[in-house]
């Protein structure tokens, strides 16, 4: 084979046959990973970007209001049901090991018996989990939002809202059942190191989503509350979004197939090597769960506040633009590198491609935390649009946003971290972290409610980021007993000179156009221009103390552009 065929087959992410020391290589190479987290982060820049637009949608359709609350939490419950009880480990973390092993002695009959049966298991346990969310959620919203008010201070919730939540529920809820096919064909090509697709495909969702606002907008008129709003209108919310969901679990089950792998239900619970993995997953489905609660509990307190539940979902979607454009690129691309060097028994290079991959993904996710802090009230006046745009609502947005900000570091911490533990097969360690965060975000979450309406946004947003960065921390420092961090410590210190030197021009050139031009457009141009200032400052600083995660994603970037140039 030569070395042309060779790059050709790394480029389309099949194992390279024959060339044990250069896939190995390969595996372990700083800028290997980075090639293949570009390739996810591109692409999820994409599907994010939409995502926030959708959110930005919503809040200038639904506005401020209770209506705005309701469809946001009913419309993110079949999210946090699948992804956070069920896919977050399950489908991706734990499904791509056990796959990886057949792909490797070409085997697509297994991989298409593994990745079936675990679908069929999701399935079944969605189907006794869904009816227990719809009888509960509504109670939850009756006790938690007790005394809802305006940020003025009136009363302005009433039982409309549980009748609106039980319907929405209802015609939302089939979207778990999607998101079980969006899981498990997403796992599928991960394995197989195919990873454009499987990070393309929300976007259709989103952008479903958006066509749905806008038609909600055209027909009914936008910010109406409770009470006011037609069946008609409810609907459409909650039939179109669906629909919007039904269209993206097509398109990736498509993807697995054009990975070899026809998709299909499967009686796992007799499958022997499911059980296994099953077993296995119990408690990173229980991990899952945990930070499902927190999500939940961030929705459910915010709801106290007119528009509350619409502000911390922007600033969430803002919060985790980050995470998905560099935890997850990171970690998706580390993780079946990893489970392939634990499975050849390579420690040492087990070790130090994990703390190169947590070492690139700090590099992006710190200057990014400290961003939200100087850049929030641009961001908040950027995205608040429409019925969003009160001062009151970009006054919430803001105030989130920067109080979320900080948790960034814990949770790409504990991300990245929780991929390498899974790659090794131990679910035990990341339960054991993701109990003591919970318990501290749950527990600053209940006191957090008692806060006065102004300040229950950055409230609740302060108690998730010191539960995320006290999690991060205890599950580092428990997975990496024994291993050298000397190279993790010395990025560390690289990074936090660059974000604090970046931190102070960022603001001040952000600060000095909004002062001088007013409105929507001076608001986007100073985002845009601290943002810039601040990219260019941090990146300068790392040339100048030759940073080499700077030069992985460099080489990242040229090798991607090279194998789309060969395979093209």
């Amino acid at each position: 084979m030569t070395t042309a065929d060779q790059s050709k087959q790394l480029a389309s992410s099949e194992p390279v046959a024959g060339s044990d020391d250069e896939l190995l290589r390969d595996l372990t190479s700083g800028s290997g990973t980075a090639r293949d987290s570009v390739t996810v982060g591109a692409w999820t820049a994409l599907s994010r970007g939409t995502g926030v637009v959708r959110v930005v949608v919503i809040g200038a359709v639904l506005g401020p209001t209770f209506l705005g609350n309701t469809y946001q939490l009913t419309n993110s419950l079949p999210n946090l049901i699948y992804y956070g009880f069920l896919a977050g480990s399950l489908f991706v973390s734990l499904l791509v090991p056990a796959l990886v092993q057949h792909i490797d002695k070409h085997r697509p009959k297994d991989v298409a018996r593994v990745s079936g049966g675990f679908l069929g298991i999701a399935l079944v346990l969605l189907a006794m989990l869904a009816p227990v969310a719809v009888v509960l959620l509504p109670e939850l919203l009756r006790v938690t939002s007790l005394g809802g008010v305006g940020l003025s201070g009136s009363e302005l919730q009433d039982s409309g809202q549980i009748g609106v939540t039980r319907l929405l529920i209802l015609l939302t809820i089939p979207q778990v059942f999607l998101y079980a096919v969006v899981g498990s064909a997403t796992a599928v090509m991960y394995a197989h190191r195919r990873f454009a697709l499987a990070a393309a495909a929300p976007l259709v969702e989103n952008l479903g989503i958006i066509l749905v606002l806008v038609l909600v907008g055209m027909t009914y008129g936008t910010g109406k509350e409770l009470g006011s709003q037609s069946t008609g209108e409810v609907l459409l919310l909650g039939l179109g979004s669906t629909g919007a969901v039904a269209l993206h679990a097509a398109i990736q089950w498509w993807g697995a197939r054009r990975s070899g792998i026809l998709l299909r239900p499967r009686a796992g619970w007799r499958d022997p090597e499911v059980l296994v993995t099953i077993r296995k997953a119990l408690r990173s489905v229980s991990q899952a769960g945990l930070l499902a609660l927190q999500l939940l509990a961030l929705l459910l307190v915010s709801n106290r506040v007119a528009g509350g539940t619409v502000a911390i979902q922007m600033a969430l979607n803002f919060y985790y633009l980050p995470i998905a454009l560099a935890a997850t690129p990171v970690a998706l691309a580390l993780l079946p590198r990893l489970s392939r060097l634990h499975q050849s028994d390579s420690t040492d290079e087990f070790t130090g491609t994990f703390i190169q991959g947590l070492g690139l993904a700090l590099f992006m996710a710190i200057p990014a935390a400290v961003g939200f802090v100087v850049l929030a009230d641009p961001i908040a006046h950027t995205i608040a649009a429409g019925q969003m745009a009160s001062p009151d609502g970009v006054r919430m947005i803001a105030a989130g946003l920067a109080a979320l900000a900080l948790g960034l570091v814990g949770e790409t911490t504990f991300y990245v971290t929780t991929q390498a533990a899974y790659a090794r097969g131990d679910t035990r360690t990341p339960l054991v972290s993701m109990a003591l965060q919970a318990g501290i975000c749950l527990t600053l979450c209940g006191l957090a409610a008692f806060a006065r309406p102004s300040l229950l946004l950055p409230a609740i947003g302060a108690a998730y980021a010191v539960a995320a960065v006290i999690g991060g921390a205890h599950l580092f420092l428990q997975m990496s007993r024994g291993w050298p961090r000397r190279e993790l410590w010395a990025s560390l210190g690289r990074i936090a000179v660059g974000s604090v030197v970046m931190a102070v021009p960022a603001y001040f050139s952000a600060h000095l156009i909004s002062s001088n031009l007013g409105g929507r457009p001076g608001q986007a141009l100073a985002l845009v221009a601290g943002a810039a200032v601040g990219v260019l400052t941090f990146g300068v600083t790392q040339l100048v103390l030759r940073s080499p995660e700077l030069a992985w994603l460099t080489a990242g970037l040229r090798g991607r552009r090279t194998a789309s140039q060969e395979t093209g």
